[in-house]
C-alpha cells in the first residue's frame, strides 16, 4: 500500500457562489487544523477538467441558476420534477441517463486523484463521489455539506455523512432516509472573508465611499443579479429622504453599466448617492458598510448578511430552497422582512430611515450569528475524527443519538402521566359540584363512580406509557441497527422537537 497522508478532495463547482463559498471555509479549517497531517486538495473539478464535456456541464448548472432567478416558475417546476419517480430513484435515473457522461467523466476526475476523503457542497458532486466510491474505492469516505438551508431529495442519502446548519434541514434529512448517525449538524459554515471582517461600520464605510450621514442600503440578486435588483434599485431612486443605494451587480456587466450610465447622465437626485460595484471578494464588508441588504433569498447572501450584523429584506424567492432560507431568516429568527412589490420595499426602507429604532430591534436578534463560532471548523473537526479515530466517533455518535431519543420518549411519557392527572383532576372537579347536591345511597354510589373512572384513567395512562417504553427499546435497537440503508424515525422526531424549541421571538414590527 502507498504510504502516504490522508488525502482529502475538496471539491467546487460554481451554481452559485453558495457551494464555492461554504466548501472554501470548510478547506480553510482543514488546513488550520490539519495541514500537517494530512493532504489537502482542492479542485473545481468540473471546469479545470480537460475532459470538455465537463466544463460545459458547469456552464449548464451556471445557466440553470441564472433562469431560476429569470422566469419565477422555473425552479418549481424542475424542483417538482426531481420527484416524480421519488427523489432518490430520479436522481439515479437522469444521471444514468441524461446526465450519464457528465456523470461518468466526474467519476474518473475522481479516480485520477485518488481521494481518502471527498468533500462535497453540491448534489450532483455527491453522487458522482458515491459512484466512484461503489465502483473504484470501497475505503473512500463520502462528506456533504449542505450549505441550504433545507434538505432536498437530490441529496444521496448513501453519503457518509451530511453536514446540516439548523434543525429543520436535519428532520428533513433523516426523513429522507439518511443512515442515523450519518447526519450531524453543525453551525453555518463561515468563510474567512466574513469571519476576519471585523472593523466597524464606520471604517467599511470609508474604505468603499459611503457617506456617514446618509441612511445606506445594499441591492444584491446573487452573483449574477437575474432578479429584482433593477426594479428595487428603480423605485428607491424615486425616493425624497437621505440615502445611499449601493447596487451589487456581481457579475451581470451590463446592468452596472446601465445604472453607471444613468448616474453619470445626472440622472440621479440630489439626496441620493448612488454606488455601483461588479463582482467583488469582499462584498461581506459592503453588507457590514450599509444599514440594510435587500435580497432575493439565496442562502448564503443572507447568511453572510446577517453575519455582518445587518438586517435584511428578501424580495424573491426562486425555489423552495430560497423558500426554505426566507422561512428560517424573516419568519423564525426575525433578521428583516419579506416584501416582493418594490413599492412597498420603498416603502419600508422610508419608514426605516424615518424610525431607525426599528432596525435596532432587529439587530438584537441577530446576535445568534456569531461568526466566531464558524461551523466550518466543527466539521473539519469532525473530519479529522473520521480520518484518525473513525470507530470511537460512530460510538459517540450513536450514544448520542441513542440519549436524544430516549430523552424525548421519556418526556413523552411524562406527558401522558401529566394528562392522566388533569382529567382525573377535571373528573374530580365535576364530582365535588354534583356531590353537593347529593347525600346517602347517592353520595356513595357517585363516589364509587368515581373510583371507578380514575381507575379506568389510571390503567389507560399507564398503558400507553408502557407503550412509550417499548418504543424507547425499539428505538434504540434500530439507532443500532447493522442494516446500512436503515434510518430511524425516532432521529427526525428528535430533530423536530429540536426545531419547535428554537423559540421565535415576537416580531417587534408585527403592529
Amino acid at each position: 500500500m502507498e504510504n502516504r497522508k490522508p488525502r482529502i478532495l475538496i471539491t467546487y463547482v460554481e451554481a452559485g457562489m453558495g457551494h464555492i463559498v461554504s466548501a472554501q471555509a470548510i478547506a480553510e479549517a482543514l488546513k488550520k487544523l490539519f495541514s500537517d497531517r494530512v493532504e489537502i486538495i482542492e479542485s473545481h473539478i468540473l471546469r479545470d477538467s480537460e475532459n470538455p464535456i465537463l466544463p460545459k456541464y458547469e456552464d449548464f448548472l451556471v445557466k440553470n441558476t441564472q433562469r431560476y432567478s429569470k422566469f419565477p416558475a422555473f425552479g418549481d417546476i424542475q424542483f417538482a420534477s426531481m420527484h416524480i419517480l421519488g427523489a432518490q430513484n430520479t436522481l439515479k435515473l437522469i444521471h444514468n441517463t441524461i446526465f450519464y457522461s457528465q456523470t461518468k467523466a466526474t467519476i474518473e476526475e475522481y479516480k485520477n486523484y485518488s481521494p481518502d476523503v471527498i468533500v462535497c457542497t453540491h448534489y450532483f458532486l455527491l453522487y458522482a463521489a458515491i459512484e466512484y466510491k461503489r465502483k473504484y474505492n470501497p475505503e473512500a469516505t463520502i462528506v456533504a455539506y449542505c450549505p441550504d438551508n433545507n434538505v432536498h431529495g437530490w441529496w444521496d442519502n448513501r453519503a457518509d455523512v451530511l453536514y446540516t446548519n439548523n434543525p429543520m434541514a436535519t428532520e428533513q434529512a433523516y426523513e429522507k432516509k439518511f443512515r442515523s448517525g450519518h447526519v450531524r449538524e453543525a453551525f453555518y459554515a463561515t468563510r474567512s472573508d466574513v469571519t476576519n471582517s471585523n472593523e466597524s461600520k464606520e471604517f467599511y464605510r470609508k474604505k468603499f465611499g459611503i457617506p456617514t450621514d446618509k441612511f445606506a442600503v445594499v441591492i444584491a440578486d446573487g452573483v449574477y443579479a437575474k432578479a429584482k435588483t433593477r426594479k428595487v434599485c428603480r423605485e428607491l431612486l424615486k425616493t425624497d429622504l437621505p440615502i445611499t443605494i449601493c447596487v451589487l451587480a456581481g457579475k451581470n456587466e451590463k446592468l452596472k453599466r446601465k445604472f453607471d450610465e444613468y448616474r453619470d447622465a445626472g440622472k440621479v437626485k440630489p439626496n441620493i448617492t448612488l454606488l455601483t460595484f461588479g463582482f467583488i471578494q469582499d462584498a461581506p464588508q459592503l453588507y457590514g458598510a450599509c444599514d440594510l441588504f435587500i435580497t432575493k433569498a439565496g442562502p448564503n447572501a443572507v447568511l453572510d448578511s446577517v453575519m455582518m450584523g445587518t438586517p435584511i429584506i428578501t424580495d424573491y424567492c426562486a425555489t423552495p430552497i430560497e423558500r426554505a432560507t426566507k422561512n428560517l431568516f424573516v419568519e423564525r429568527f426575525f433578521c428583516g422582512y419579506h416584501l416582493v412589490n418594490p413599492r412597498r420595499i420603498r416603502k419600508q426602507v422610508e419608514l426605516l430611515i424615518q424610525k431607525p429604532n426599528l432596525l435596532n430591534e432587529i439587530r438584537e436578534t441577530l446576535s445568534f450569528f456569531d461568526k466566531s463560532k464558524n461551523g466550518a471548523e466543527e466539521i473539519a473537526e469532525d473530519i479529522g475524527e473520521i480520518i484518525f479515530n473513525r470507530e470511537e466517533r460512530m460510538k459517540k455518535i450513536l450514544r448520542e443519538e441513542e440519549d436524544s431519543i430516549y430523552e424525548m420518549l421519556r418526556e413523552k411519557a411524562e406527558e401522558e402521566r401529566r394528562k392522566g392527572e388533569e382529567r382525573i383532576g377535571k373528573v374530580n372537579e365535576v364530582a365535588a359540584r354534583r356531590a353537593e347536591k347529593l347525600d346517602g345511597e347517592d353520595a356513595e354510589k357517585l363516589s364509587e363512580h368515581i373510583a371507578r373512572r380514575t381507575e379506568k384513567i389510571n390503567a389507560g395512562t399507564e398503558k400507553r406509557v408502557e407503550r412509550i417504553t417499548e418504543k424507547a427499546k425499539q428505538a434504540s435497537e434500530t439507532v443500532y441497527d447493522e442494516d446500512e440503508t436503515a434510518s430511524s424515525h425516532y432521529s427526525a422526531k428528535v430533530a423536530k422537537r429540536r426545531m419547535e424549541r428554537m423559540s421565535p421571538k415576537p416580531d417587534p414590527h408585527d403592529e
